[in-house]
C-alpha cells in the first residue's frame, strides 16, 4: 500500500510504499549507486600530490602501504589527477603556450589538441606544468565542487537544498537531469555565505582563479614566462 512519505534527501512529501526512501525529486541521484571501497578525500589527494613521483620505482607502493590500499588504486588516482610521468617528445613553442593561455577553460581540451596538432595527453600535461585549470567553464559538477571545496557531496547537496547555492540543469529543467553550477552562482554563494565552508580546505589555486576570474594567476604565469625568456636571451 502506498502512503504519503517524506523524501530522505529533501524532505519533500511524495506517495510511495513503506520501503521507499526517496521521492521522484531525488531518486535519480541514487540509481545504480554502489558503495565505493576506496574513497579519496581531499587529505588523501594532498598526500598523493606531495609524495607521488612516477620516475621513482616503488613510490606508488609506498603510498599504498601508507594508506592501506592496493597499488593499482594509487596509480589510477595519480593518472586522474595528472600526476603520472609523461615525456613529451615535441617541445612547446611560445606561440603554443600563448594559444593555451588564451583558450584553456573556454574551449574543450580535445579542440585545443586538434588546433595545436598535439595529443590530448600532451595538452593535459602542459596545462599541469603551467598550473592552468583545465575545467571547461560551462559549470562545475558535484564531483568538481567536492574537490574544490574539499568537502563531502552531502555538504554541497545541503547547500542546494537550503537554496544557498543555485544549480542549473543541463539542457532542460527536468528534475532528473544532471546539474551544474556557474562561476557567477558560485561567486554569489561565496560572497553571501563565506562561513559555510572552511577556507583552509579549499583548493587555493582554484579559489584564486575563481575570485579573480583567472586574472592574477594568468598575469603571474605570463610574467614568469617572460622572465624565463629574458634570462635565456641574456
Amino acid at each position: 500500500m502506498k502512503s504519503e512519505r517524506s523524501c530522505k534527501d529533501c524532505r519533500k512529501p511524495f506517495l510511495g510504499t513503506e520501503a521507499a526512501q526517496y521521492g521522484p525529486c531525488c531518486r535519480w541521484k541514487h540509481r545504480e549507486q554502489r558503495a565505493k571501497k576506496y574513497i579519496w578525500t581531499a587529505d588523501c589527494d594532498q598526500v598523493l600530490r606531495d609524495r607521488y613521483d612516477g620516475t621513482i620505482k616503488g613510490r606508488a607502493a609506498e603510498i599504498a602501504a601508507l594508506l592501506g590500499w592496493p597499488t593499482w588504486v594509487i596509480k589510477r588516482r595519480a593518472a586522474e589527477l595528472g600526476l603520472t610521468y609523461h615525456l613529451d617528445p615535441k617541445p612547446w613553442t611560445k606561440e603554443e603556450e600563448a594559444f593555451l593561455l588564451e583558450h584553456v577553460g573556454t574551449r574543450l581540451l580535445p579542440w585545443i589538441a586538434r588546433k595545436l596538432h598535439r595529443s590530448l595527453t600532451s595538452v593535459k600535461m602542459k596545462c599541469r606544468h603551467m598550473e592552468l585549470s583545465v575545467r571547461y567553464r560551462e559549470g562545475y559538477t558535484l564531483r568538481e565542487l567536492e574537490l574544490c571545496f574539499g568537502c563531502d557531496h552531502r555538504v554541497i547537496e545541503r547547500w542546494v537544498r537550503e537554496q544557498k547555492l543555485q544549480v542549473r540543469r543541463r539542457g532542460t529543467e527536468r528534475t532528473h537531469d544532471a546539474w551544474y553550477v556557474t562561476d557567477r552562482d558560485l561567486l554569489r554563494f561565496i560572497i553571501e555565505h563565506p562561513l559555510a565552508f572552511p577556507l583552509r580546505k579549499v583548493d587555493q589555486f582554484w579559489f584564486m582563479d575563481l575570485v579573480t576570474n583567472g586574472g592574477l594567476v594568468r598575469k603571474a604565469l605570463q610574467a614568469a614566462s617572460q622572465d624565463e625568456s629574458d634570462h635565456r636571451a641574456a
